[in-house]
């Protein structure tokens, strides 16, 4: 009887233990139609706490073929950190848009569209700007999701981390500054 009672007693704690090798991918490396990622996300960038909120990880978390991310997580600023974006000059407005990097984008515009799934329509990516998050503010680190363009083109996923910030240059909602133009781009 003793016997039973502590091997009942560590069925428990075995148990526990198979479950940490099995052999399943985590949640965090499938998007949200299920489908498999491309890479994971950093969790440890400089300067970004792991944080909660749905609603903002539901804005950039895109399924595949939509673009955004694909697996993500959301982070809130604990300090200023440096992004770099690329946008479309011709439309001023997107200047401080939602779409970031946490690395300097190079100097291949095709590189960069592949690596970040961006199809032509959406952006002509001729000017680069670089900002530092504002201290306080919530963000998604993400590997890149699919992008399925108007001319039927199929940008594919990567292990590319984009950051999504929610600003709104249309109605001033801005979450970064202290800002560089880096002028025309690449």
């Amino acid at each position: 009887m003793k016997k039973l009672r502590s091997i009942a007693a560590l069925l428990p704690l075995l148990l526990a233990a198979c479950a940490n090798f099995t052999s399943s991918p985590s949640s965090a490396e499938r998007g949200i139609d299920g489908v498999m990622c491309v890479g994971s996300v950093n969790s440890s960038t400089s300067g970004l706490f792991e944080s909660i909120n749905p609603v903002l990880l539901s804005t950039a978390q895109m399924p595949t073929d939509k673009g955004g991310v694909c697996a993500a997580k959301v982070f809130a600023a604990t300090a200023p950190v440096v992004l770099y974006r690329v946008f479309d000059s011709s439309k001023p407005y997107t200047k401080y848009g939602g779409w970031w990097s946490l690395k300097h984008p190079g100097s291949s515009k095709a590189q960069y569209r592949v690596a970040n799934a961006i199809c032509p329509e959406w952006s002509n990516l001729d000017r680069l700007v670089s900002c530092e998050i504002r201290p306080g503010t919530q963000v998604v680190l993400g590997t890149t999701q699919s992008a399925q363009c108007a001319d039927g083109s199929v940008y594919p996923k990567t292990s590319e981390t984009q950051v999504f910030v929610p600003n709104d240059g249309r109605v001033g909602i801005i979450h970064v500054g202290n800002c560089a133009d880096e002028a025309t781009w690449p």
